[in-house]
């Protein structure tokens, strides 16, 4: 998991003993790994990257807004999403402020810092990396089914 300046290795799931996740080397994918709506956690992370150098937005809002790219609300734990946002907080990667505008109580509002428009840098780097790796491997995998 990339994480800015090298902080941390959890993931926000509260699974992690000893360095690894769940008995499970962390980011390995599998029965032990976390999930929020069929995305481990590992690559929800670029996406709220993204989605807040897009705009600040609310966590219930960034919720939705996930579906855009697959995630699905209806398995979607909620707790999740904000202990992930907890996390880049505390890693400097994200910033809140409360917006008291509207109808109840004030929300917080999560946009992207410096250090996290750095972070989404790196993740896209690394993600246009893996499409090569995966795209060869789905190119060698296509010619077995054809034999």
């Amino acid at each position: 998991m990339m994480h800015a300046k090298g902080k941390g290795m959890d993931c926000g799931c509260g699974g992690h003993e000893g360095g690894s996740h769940h008995g499970m080397p962390h980011g390995m994918p599998g029965r032990g790994d976390c999930h929020m709506g069929g995305v481990s956690n590992r690559f929800l992370r670029p996406y709220i990257l993204l989605l807040l150098a897009e705009e600040p937005v609310h966590g219930y809002e960034l919720l939705g807004r996930l579906a855009e790219f697959g995630v699905d609300q209806a398995s979607t734990d909620p707790s999740v999403l904000y202990r992930v946002l907890r996390m880049m907080e505390s890693e400097g990667l994200a910033s809140s402020n409360l917006d008291p505008s509207g109808s109840g109580p004030a929300r917080k509002v999560y946009c992207l810092t410096g250090e996290g428009l750095e972070v989404l840098d790196m993740w896209a780097a690394k993600l246009k990396q893996m499409t090569t790796f995966f795209e060869g491997f789905a190119k060698r995998y296509a010619k077995l089914s054809k034999d």
